[in-house]
């Protein structure tokens, strides 16, 4: 009986074993994966290039055409789908547009 629970404690310490070490071999990928200061020095040009155009944006406002194509395009949007789904409706393919 002795040798049986020793033998049960000597492979759940071997199990134990094993977990801890995939756990360090997951924790090394993930390290590796989500590595943020490697990936923003990949990157860096791009990170330059976007935050320039973004305080472009916040200094100087958002360009007139940006705003005329916001301020004139949803509602065309709005009113072309609504459209859609009402002549659909009136030629009975109710089922066949859905938005």
């Amino acid at each position: 009986m002795k040798d049986q629970k020793q033998a049960i404690e000597k492979e759940i310490g071997r199990a134990r074993d094993g977990v801890g070490e995939h756990i360090d071999e997951l924790d090394r990928r993930l390290r590796k994966t989500f590595d943020i200061e490697a990936a923003a020095a990949e990157h860096a040009p791009q990170l330059m290039a976007g935050g320039a155009v973004a305080g472009f944006l916040v200094g100087f406002g958002f360009p007139k055409a940006l705003k005329l194509l916001l301020r004139v395009g949803i509602p065309i949007a709005v009113i072309t789908v609504a459209a859609k789904k009402y002549a659909a409706s009136r030629n009975g393919d109710e089922a066949s547009f859905r938005a």
